[in-house]
């Protein structure tokens, strides 16, 4: 006997069963996925046990013949049948039942064929031969590793570009093993390329599920941090924001300079119980595009239903001052104008700049902009 083959069958076995074993566990893979991995690789280590068993009664003529002609049926059945186990593991489903019934029809003919050795048989010395039909079993490989394939082409194109070079170099690697053995029976490489595409497909799909769900987990964070009616931040980003500027705080607050402005839209409530829920989003976003006009170098963000934060920085914090003045200036004429209330922009501001000597935190130069806006608040009620 071979006893380099006899190694590799040993490894292989062994490592299909040890990810039978493993797949549950420190996985991304849903239970269904693990389900059938675990199929697969305990269907690819009987495979590879009845390969090795079948060369081991070529080479001893080993009797009775019947036990030789189930070991080798087994090992052409097992093999066309793992390209649905393959393509299910991946989580393909729509193809996979019409070629289960193939795989099934392949099965029943095998079995009908076998006591007239149509596609193999074992001869009076015990040996194996290809049967006069032998074609059957090289048409239903050829579709399986053809749907193979095209499913695993399929996921690269589904996963990232990239992908796709490497699932072809998979693809490659089960059909030449296979094709090998088809051209010539000696050469026992069928199940070891079998196994080594179990291997390779398995940390594929982990690592094509883990992407996907990084992607939606980003795309997730990105809506998160939107406000989706204005298409501002949102307040989960504004908390963030200052948790970070906090955090910059405590390590060298002289290295940090912004300011804060806090916007205070009045009017909301009347507007939606006279003009309905509608017409209070429009007047939200009308309002909310006024603030961003002025603050072109900074972030805003709507942290409440009626309320806005701009956290001033760049060329907003050296122009704070001017900013403020005009700001004020618009917001008094708007107040004044005589018009239908839907059409005026009204909201109280406040200002307050960062102060190394007093502020400890953002919640200290925001106190100071709130008791400000309230001021301005006030003052607008005169109007």
């Amino acid at each position: 006997m071979d006893n380099f083959y006899f190694v590799i069958i040993i490894t292989c076995v062994l490592t299909m069963l040890t990810l039978a074993i493993d797949v549950g566990k420190n996985t991304i893979l849903s239970k269904t996925d693990i389900k059938f991995f675990r199929i697969t690789f305990i269907m690819v280590a009987l495979g590879v046990i009845c390969e090795f068993f079948g060369y081991y009664f070529d080479i001893h003529a080993m009797r009775p013949l019947w036990i030789h002609s189930i070991v080798t049926l087994l090992e052409f059945s097992i093999a066309p049948l793992l390209s649905v186990l393959f393509a299910r593991s991946c989580g393909i489903h729509k193809s996979v039942k019409v070629m289960s019934i193939v795989m099934a029809l392949h099965i029943i003919c095998q079995i009908i064929m076998l006591p007239f050795g149509g596609i193999f048989y074992i001869n009076s010395d015990g040996l194996y031969c290809r049967g006069p039909f032998y074609w059957i079993y090289l048409a239903v490989g050829g579709i399986a590793f053809l749907y193979i394939f095209i499913i695993f082409t399929y996921l690269g194109k589904k996963s990232h570009s990239n992908n796709i070079i490497k699932i072809i170099l998979i693809s490659l690697i089960l059909i030449i093993g296979q094709v090998a053995c088809f051209i010539d029976d000696s050469i026992k490489s069928g199940y070891i390329s079998l196994s080594i595409t179990a291997v390779l497909l398995y940390i594929f799909v982990q690592e094509f599920i883990r992407i996907k769900m990084l992607n939606t987990i980003e795309k997730e964070q990105e809506i998160s941090n939107q406000d989706p009616l204005t298409g501002v931040k949102s307040r989960i980003f504004y908390d963030r924001k200052i948790a970070e500027i906090d955090e910059m705080i405590a390590k060298n607050k002289n290295l940090i300079h912004f300011a804060i402005c806090e916007c205070d839209l009045n009017n909301l409530k009347l507007i939606n119980d006279t003009y309905g829920h509608e017409s209070g989003d429009l007047y939200i976003q009308k309002c909310c595009k006024v603030i961003c006009s002025f603050f072109k170098y900074s972030p805003v963000f709507r942290i409440g239903g009626d309320e806005f934060v701009v956290i001033l920085q760049n060329e907003d914090y050296n122009n704070c001052d001017e900013l403020k003045e005009r700001f004020l200036s618009f917001l008094n004429n708007e107040a004044i104008r005589d018009c239908v209330l839907t059409e005026k922009v009204s909201f109280a501001i406040g200002f307050s700049k960062f102060d190394t000597a007093v502020d400890k935190s953002v919640k200290d130069v925001f106190s100071r902009a709130d008791k400000e806006m309230y001021l301005h608040k006030h003052e607008l009620k005169k109007y």
